[in-house]
């Protein structure tokens, strides 16, 4: 077959504009502003001699690809440096069904009082509360923070084969980690403890900390996180952490955020 040299000059034009707003989008990134700028004037000058678009059409373009450099390459999933690859996220479309609530099925219905690793791990939960409020060293709430996540995710294991859980526990007892370390390791203007977190926070959790922060194999995954909760708060007040009402609201907001949640994924990945 015979090449045009003009094709190839064109597709060579089209390769280093790719990799210029490869280099833009990096340094905008890594807050490098010299070398963000460079690499402006070169995305500028190959966005108008390729795509022959100028002014706020070319701006426009040019904040597009960069946002979608980032969407493409989170660095959330790239391995550790000096690795010479990089994970793309996949781009595909899925089919998620609503989460099957009659799955969630017990056994034993009765309560069951807790023993005294279930006593330790409430203590150490109220311990963390009164860190919250009243402040104190910064190391020793760190460490019991962490204890917290390890140990919660055992005891809710437990106590869901204690109840004869129908479902597979081990689809369910690693989503309460990242709901506390959202509670208890970032900031927030206002005083978030397990037992107290408004409509807001439970909003900002799933709407923001959990798609950011938790890449799944398949997005139907992030479906058991409502479910997942609602199952930590029973169990939590099945320990003496919780009472009824606090137990009952905590379940009401949950059915309705996992309705409003399951909406969200299924936007995001159809």
């Amino acid at each position: 077959m015979e090449t045009n040299a003009g094709d190839i000059n064109e597709l060579n034009r089209r390769m280093e504009l790719a990799s210029s707003l490869w280099n833009l989008s990096i340094s905008r990134q890594k807050n490098e502003q010299r070398e963000y700028s460079h690499w402006m004037g070169k995305v500028k000058a190959g966005v108008k001699k390729v795509l022959d678009l100028d002014g706020a059409e070319r701006d426009r373009y040019i904040e597009k690809m960069i946002e979608r450099q980032v969407y493409l390459f989170p660095e959330e999933i790239q391995p550790a440096k000096p690795s010479l690859f990089m994970h793309m996220r996949k781009e595909v479309s899925y089919l998620i069904p609503p989460f099957d609530n009659g799955r969630i099925r017990f056994r034993v219905e009765a309560a069951i009082p807790p023993d005294e690793e279930d006593l330790r791990l409430i203590e150490k939960i109220e311990a963390l509360d009164d860190h919250i409020r009243r402040g104190g060293d910064y190391d020793d709430y760190e460490e019991l923070a962490l204890a917290v996540e390890d140990e919660s995710k055992d005891r809710f294991r437990n106590w869901l084969i204690a109840k004869g859980f129908e479902d597979n526990p081990e689809e369910y007892v690693y989503c309460p980690e990242l709901y506390l370390t959202f509670l208890y390791r970032y900031m927030h203007e206002d005083i978030v403890v397990l037992k107290s977190v408004s409509s807001q926070y439970l909003r900002e959790f799933f709407e923001d900390f959990l798609l950011r922060k938790m890449i799944c194999n398949k997005p139907v995954e992030y479906l058991y996180w409502p479910p997942a909760l609602k199952l930590f708060y029973q169990f939590l007040n099945e320990k003496g952490y919780l009472s009824a009402n606090e137990t009952d609201r905590f379940l009401g907001e949950l059915e309705e955020m996992g309705k409003r949640f399951q909406e969200i994924v299924q936007e995001r990945y159809r």
